[in-house]
């Protein structure tokens, strides 16, 4: 390596930035403060010729915008996935912007082999992705005050029946309140009214939001090649396309497994061997996508290999391990499917339960 050779780390903030450039020796060279915004930062590294910055390192979850405002003037910016970058980072003893900045431009200089560095989506990507992430957080929060609602009439040896239509909650939780008051005395109707009225705007709006999805779905021609396969809806097809966006970036299919944490983890120390859990690295969200439909998959796929060798693994493993490898397989073969352009194909069963699962991923494509 040229001892010009510079290694940049910015702590990006929302309004302001750290920046430390080392040397190769590793040696502080400059360190300052500035606004975050690509004028101030192209100011801050001014001193700088480009062609002798080696990297600029940045954690993941960083304001995106600037990022791809540095990439477009030139600079050789490398974004490194928080988790693992945060162990790197923690070596230090004081923990500052600063700090960070610096440990970062370590980390540029030398850890890129062996911190996983993270794709940038585009910005169309990264709308859809945004969609589906509001999408989970509004579900989480619908079901924890439907729960509240059905905890408190709990308490009173009332039931809130389940169900779907619109205004249906409102008017179940009515009668029962209108039941407590009649029969024990109990008016729960200030008190619980208002929750029912944010379950029902919750529930209209994620209706409207998962139409929305599912056009953009039956639109995109990928997504909706990907929705052939059984148990793999609008939801999981957008979720697994805004996840990788760029299939060839895995010059291997069963890569995909290990990028969205589906595959196991291996411990090794001696002579001792063991495979443990899978990684859980990756998206967390697009990774219970995967298992959702691999559930469905298993519970409503006509026969098949596939089938077959999911329902073989669950009686030797367990349905929780046999759902979780199956929804790595579906996530090698929707990988296969959006590469070679070909559609979803079922291999008829053929009796043994040790079927040849490649088969059914090599008619994928």
């Amino acid at each position: 390596m040229d001892d010009g050779t510079v290694w940049v780390g910015l702590d990006l903030g929302l309004r302001e930035t750290h920046v430390c450039v080392i040397g190769a020796d590793g040696d502080p060279l400059h360190e300052q403060s500035c606004e975050t915004a690509l004028a101030a930062l192209n100011d801050a590294l001014a001193q700088f010729p480009l062609g002798r910055i080696g990297a600029i390192a940045v954690e993941a979850g960083s304001d995106t915008h600037i990022v791809r405002k540095l990439r477009s003037a030139g600079f050789p910016v490398a974004i490194f996935e928080a988790r693992k970058a945060s162990k790197f980072l923690a070596l230090r003893r004081n923990k500052t912007d600063a700090s960070d900045a610096r440990g970062l431009a370590d980390l540029a200089r030398l850890g890129r082999s062996t911190v996983s560095q993270v794709y940038l989506k585009s910005p169309e990507c990264q709308q859809l992705r945004g969609l589906l992430v509001m999408r989970k957080r509004l579900v989480i929060m619908r079901l924890a005050a439907e729960s509240l609602l059905r905890s408190r009439l709990g308490q009173h040896g009332r039931r809130l029946k389940a169900g779907s239509a619109p205004g249906s909650l409102r008017k179940r939780l009515e009668i029962e309140l209108a039941q407590l008051s009649a029969n024990d005395g109990v008016d729960l109707r200030q008190e619980l009214a208002p929750l029912a009225e944010v379950c029902e705007s919750l529930r209209t709006y994620l209706r409207t939001l998962d139409r929305d999805l599912e056009k953009r779905a039956s639109a995109h021609e990928v997504c909706r090649r990907l929705m052939e396969v059984p148990g793999v809806g609008a939801i999981c097809a957008l979720s697994f396309y805004s996840a990788i966006e760029d299939p060839h970036r895995f010059s291997v299919n069963q890569g995909v497994g290990a990028y969205l944490g589906l595959s196991p983890r291996r411990y090794q120390s001696g002579a001792t061997a063991r495979t443990r859990g899978i990684t859980k690295s990756g998206s967390k969200m697009t990774r219970s996508h995967l298992v959702i439909a691999a559930t469905v998959f298993g519970t409503c796929a006509p026969d098949c290999r596939l089938k077959q060798w999911y329902l073989a693994l669950r009686e030797r493993s367990g349905p929780g391990r046999a759902r979780v490898a199956l929804a790595r397989k579906l996530a090698i073969m929707l990988l296969a499917m959006w590469k070679n352009g070909t559609h979803f194909e079922l291999l008829p069963g053929n009796g043994h339960a040790e079927a040849d699962v490649r088969q059914a991923v090599e008619a994928a494509g």
